[in-house]
């Protein structure tokens, strides 16, 4: 009987077994993580290219349109489909006099279940704004 008492076959196995969903959990988050940050910077890129071609753009009727092609053009296949952009000029009258401010707004969906338990929601809202001098 002592014998089989101190038997630790097994042992590794049920320590495997408690230290698993842990180490399941940290895995998943890092993936999480990693791809709703690549999502943020795609999102900031698209700003700034947004920004940019709305600063040299000169049919100021047409910029919110062609501002937002020009978005989604640039966009990668993470945040292409459900991207919005607003372009806004500070001097409405004269926008070459003032500056240009392009906000894109995009949503991502997590990869693992990790994310939607801990906030709530498998869908993230992801905003970048710039402001860049018309001219």
């Amino acid at each position: 009987m002592c014998r089989f008492l101190k038997d630790e076959n097994g042992q590794a196995v049920v320590e495997f077994a408690l230290v698993a969903p842990l180490l399941l959990l940290i895995i998943c988050g890092i993936i999480d993580f990693g791809w709703i940050f690549s999502a943020k910077i795609a999102t900031d890129s698209c700003a700034r290219e947004g920004a940019r071609f709305a600063a040299s753009w000169t049919n100021y009727e047409t910029a919110q349109t062609e501002t937002a092609n020009k978005v989604r053009s640039v966009a990668n296949n993470m945040i292409k489909d459900n991207i919005k952009t607003v372009v806004s000029y500070s001097n409405a009258d004269n926008p070459a006099a003032g500056d240009v401010s392009v906000v894109v707004v995009s949503e991502v969906r997590a990869l693992t279940i990790v994310a939607h338990t801990i906030f709530g929601d498998p869908v993230f809202e992801l905003k970048s704004a710039v402001t860049m001098k018309v001219g």
